[in-house]
């Protein structure tokens, strides 16, 4: 077997682009020249391009596979459990990201809704559904097992909750864009309403509110908790629930 590179390229049903970009990077660099003085492909870069594809279809990038290759250092049981790992945990990531866009369709849907509005706050309420699987992880952990608090944690990832308080955040959302704007006693009062109903369907967010005050679990987990908020709206919704709880002790 040898073929041109065109005719290699329609073999293997790629692009003479590719192939050319492959030999740059000497990842498959024939070594055969014809009579004309043109590169070959020979049954040894047949079978190279296999490895590649393989290697393509694992999810390596192509400077990984030019190192397996070349190297060989990690044999090809090692590399299946290292691709495993990436693998799942890709899938992982994939799956979170299904559920924050399911998430906000569904907010989207709902009946009378200001598309115009939630595009307006639309990277915040991702920033929530994103951060929150790994905030729910590090409560649990920070907080004593068995206390009413971690049990409520885990009541959150039922379905039907979280779809209510995603609308209740939304709603606290809009309600505070309002007040910030018009600052006056109807405004506030439905802030507070809305935090009144938040606290019916969460009774501790009480003890997520003093986390926000306590500066030694925010300087270890500021990564997890610096959300992605105006500052306006950060600070009126910091004030309106320290009212709120404070006026229900």
């Amino acid at each position: 077997m040898e073929v041109t590179i065109g005719q290699f390229a329609k073999l293997m049903d790629t692009t003479v682009r590719t192939l050319r970009y492959y030999d740059k990077m000497d990842l498959l660099s024939p070594k055969k020249f014809n009579e004309y003085g043109q590169k070959v492909y020979t049954r040894v870069e047949w079978e190279r391009y296999q490895q590649i594809t393989i290697y393509k279809h694992l999810g390596l990038s192509l400077k990984e596979m030019k190192e397996q290759m070349t190297n060989g250092d990690v044999t090809n049981r090692e590399l299946l459990l290292v691709q495993k790992a990436f693998m799942e945990k890709k899938q992982e990531e994939i799956s979170e990201t299904l559920d924050v866009i399911a998430r906000m369709e569904r907010l989207y849907k709902i009946e009378g809704q200001s598309e115009e509005v939630l595009d307006e706050f639309a990277f915040i309420m991702m920033d929530l559904f994103r951060r929150e699987k790994r905030q729910v992880k590090v409560l649990e952990e920070h907080f004593q097992s068995g206390q009413l608090l971690t049990e409520q944690l885990r009541i959150m990832k039922d379905p039907e909750l979280q779809a209510k308080m995603d609308r209740e955040v939304w709603r606290l959302l809009q309600a505070i864009r309002k007040a910030v704007r018009h600052p006056d006693d109807v405004h506030q009062e439905n802030v507070q309403d809305i935090l009144k109903d938040m606290h019916r369907l969460f009774p501790n967010n009480k003890q997520f509110f003093t986390i926000v005050e306590n500066e030694d679990f925010l300087a270890n987990y500021n990564r997890d908790f610096n959300s992605y908020f105006p500052e306006d709206l950060a600070d009126y919704m910091y004030k309106e629930m320290k009212a709120y709880y404070e006026g229900s002790e």
